[in-house]
């Protein structure tokens, strides 16, 4: 009897231990999505994660904040730009490349270009990327180029969440243009809106992604949220023979 007494005491508590051990595990699984994180730091600094493409020799990525319900994003803190530092990061990049407005195109030259696209900056037309003052303009790249995207989401409103992939893929694209996507080389996942109505006091959503641009050819970027990129939230991306 006493031996069995014994047996049943060191049985539950190790059952104990293990529920003590599952506990914490759950809880850490579920501690809060740290907030985004108000900078005027340039965007395009060191990135944290690299993630393998099909050939091009991988691109980083900074961190991106939330959840759009698809899988696309990693949950972690983005940076997030005042109305002012979003402003002038899309300027920088309209006094660093040849803006041909009749044309509706911007062209980079060099091996290290910076390009600042923002997602429905305030008063331009709704679904649309802006580079350069530009509406979805078609952007292009010599080819050999380390290309950084510096993405804003200046969005507002239900459902106003925007990302941006770079893909082989041409027009027209389906309803559900999700990460992964055949073609697809590099890109940045899904960002929420800004929070306020108010352009001015509102903060941005916004980050980062570096890649080594393909061959020489003709490309696409879009926006891969639900029904977005079928609704014609996309341009092209032509990367120029060097």
């Amino acid at each position: 009897m006493k031996t069995y007494f014994i047996t049943g005491v060191i049985t539950l508590a190790a059952i104990g231990a293990l529920l003590v051990l599952y506990g914490g595990y759950h809880h850490s699984a579920l501690a809060p999505v740290p907030a985004p994180v108000v900078t005027s730091v340039p965007l395009s600094a060191p990135a944290t994660n690299t993630v393998p493409t099909a050939g091009y020799g991988g691109y980083s990525q900074t961190p991106v904040y939330g959840s759009d319900g698809y899988g696309m994003m990693d949950g972690t803190a983005s940076q997030a730009l005042r109305y002012a530092n979003a402003i002038q990061l899309l300027t920088q990049t309209t006094h660093a490349a040849q803006v041909d407005i009749a044309k509706n195109e911007v062209t980079f030259t060099g091996r290290n270009i910076t390009v600042a696209m923002a997602a429905v900056q305030p008063s331009f037309p709704d679904t649309t990327f802006e580079v350069a003052g530009l509406v979805d303009p078609t952007i292009v790249v010599p080819e050999g180029a380390r290309v950084t995207i510096d993405f804003i989401n200046m969005d507002y409103g239900d459902q106003m969440d925007h990302g941006v992939e770079l893909t082989s893929v041409a027009p027209p694209y389906p309803v559900l243009s999700m990460m992964g996507m055949p073609g697809a080389f590099a890109g940045i996942p899904v960002l929420p809106p800004r929070q306020s109505d108010d352009v001015q006091s509102s903060v941005y959503p916004a980050s980062s992604v570096t890649f080594e641009v393909p061959p020489s050819g003709t490309y696409y970027y879009l926006c891969q949220y639900y029904d977005h990129a079928s609704k014609g939230m996309y341009g092209r991306f032509i990367v120029q023979p060097d």
